[in-house]
């Protein structure tokens, strides 16, 4: 870096320390961050009504005693819900709840392998039919396979399953759980309703131990349906089809679910909530308001003392001296924000697991996770571009208060005006304004995401450009 950016950089940092409202803006950014944190947490609560596991399907099997190898082709698959499931399953009899070892894909989730609610184990990201599916007994030992052509086998898990008798029951079973279908029905409002949805699966190369050719006189058909607990929501399923087999071929239709909490779509039955959104979006959208703050005073109350004809003669070059003014502004308000934006998370999370946002329902976040660091630094970048843009908007008019008032206007009253006002002004402001680089803190897809995150800061990158680029041509074009 030459020499007089260096010293344009010192004389900045110089006068941003000595401003008086700089340390009161980043205390206020910290604590206000903090606090609006701890009361949004304690007051975001989840409670989930259902049971800890499922076991209802449609199950098409006949006996098989002792060890085997089970094999078939899963050829197609419907794509009920995304969390369908199709394949192999060997179990204590046709009772729910009893014990049980199956492999399986899904239209959405790949490849699945679980035993008696408690282990899953997760195979190839293929997404559904057509999937080749082989479990081999080995005494309390079940180990899967999967294979795309019936030659090339991969290993999927081998689980103990202390519960499987000498002789059980193996066959084929098809699932398809509630599926909620959600709406949106207001800014920043979804409904959900729990919609039953019927699976239907195809399957052929069904080659089982010691029962020669596989005919549909062979299989028996149980629907096995999910008791209803006092207390629980009921299972929504609906009443499958008797299965049809020809030629060896087999269609089988079902509904229902299979796995424990948080295995396969369990307990899933709408979109998960952001929780790292949840954890440093409210605390970084207060902070707002101390960094639009600073960033106005940083240059207005050179205009206001008169101090900013001495800075521009003593540094003639003026496009020179608002870069340094936004690095220095920048990269103060993110180490602070940086700060903020971590306390945040770790902070939030405890208290959103206390009530109820927990495992195995909602896994825990981590800053090991590239999507929740880019979250987390996300929102510091956030507040440093809110910053700068609000130095830039205070180069521009000059004066103190109409900057500020229409920076909080910008990126306070617009958001807040938008959720109580239609769906399309909601999205237009999460699209159209400096606060769509919120977006930077999303780390889910949901059903009221309106901008994906790196467009979304985008659109605030874009904004801190032209008006920086106004502010350098009024500075550089007119006295003070």
């Amino acid at each position: 870096m030459k020499a007089p950016m260096v010293r344009a950089l010192r004389a900045e940092w110089t006068k941003l320390r000595s401003v008086r409202s700089t340390p009161l803006a980043l205390f206020a950014l910290l604590a206000l961050s903090l606090l609006l944190t701890l009361a949004s947490a304690n007051g975001s609560r989840f409670d989930y009504g259902g049971p800890r596991e499922y076991d209802s399907s449609s199950f098409v099997h006949r006996p098989a005693a002792g060890d085997g190898t089970f094999t078939t082709r899963v050829a197609a698959q419907k794509n009920s819900a995304p969390w369908a499931k199709a394949g192999l399953l060997l179990k204590d009899g046709t009772a729910s709840g009893s014990s049980y070892a199956a492999l399986m894909v899904t239209p959405e989730h790949g490849v699945r392998m679980m035993a008696d609610g408690e282990h899953e184990r997760t195979g190839s990201a293929s997404d559904g039919a057509p999937r080749w599916l082989r479990l081999v007994r080995s005494g309390d030992r079940v180990t899967g396979y999967e294979s795309a052509d019936g030659r090339g086998w991969h290993k999927v898990a081998a689980l103990t399953v202390t519960g499987l008798p000498t002789t059980a029951e193996a066959g084929l079973f098809v699932t398809s759980p509630t599926r909620g279908n959600e709406r949106r029905t207001g800014p920043g409002q979804l409904s959900m309703h729990p919609v039953a949805t019927v699976g239907r699966a195809v399957f052929d190369h069904v080659a089982f131990p010691a029962a020669g050719a596989a005919t549909g006189a062979d299989w028996r058909q149980a629907d096995i349906v999910q008791p209803a607990h006092k207390g629980e929501m009921p299972d929504r399923t609906a009443a499958p089809a008797p299965f049809h087999e020809r030629d060896g071929v087999f269609t089988v239709t079902g509904s229902g679910d299979l796995g424990g909490l948080g295995m396969g779509g369990v307990g899933q039955l709408g979109g998960q909530p952001d929780l790292v959104k949840m954890a440093v979006d409210d605390g970084v959208q207060i902070g707002t308001i101390a960094v639009i703050a600073l960033g106005v005073l940083f240059i207005t109350s050179e205009y206001k003392t008169g101090t900013a004809r001495t800075t521009f003669t003593a540094s003639p070059r003026r496009g020179r001296v608002l870069a340094a003014k936004a690095l220095v502004l920048g990269a103060t308000v993110f180490a602070v924000g940086l700060v903020a934006s971590v306390a945040d998370f770790y902070l939030a999370l405890p208290i959103l697991r206390d009530n109820g946002f927990a495992p195995p329902l909602f896994p825990d976040p981590s800053l090991t996770d590239p999507a929740t660091v880019r979250a987390v630094v996300g929102g510091a970048a956030f507040l440093a571009l809110a910053a700068v843009l609000s130095l830039g908007v205070g180069a521009l008019l000059r004066r103190a208060v109409p900057a500020v008032v229409l920076m909080i206007v910008t990126f306070v009253v617009l958001p807040i005006v938008a959720q109580s006002t239609s769906i399309g002004f909601s999205d237009f402001v999460g699209r159209a304004t400096p606060a769509a680089g919120l977006a930077i803190q999303q780390t889910r897809q949901l059903l009221d995401t309106v901008m994906t995150p790196w467009a979304g800061f985008g659109v605030l990158c874009l904004y801190v450009a032209v008006v920086y680029g106004a502010a350098r041509w009024r500075l550089t074009g007119r006295d003070v």
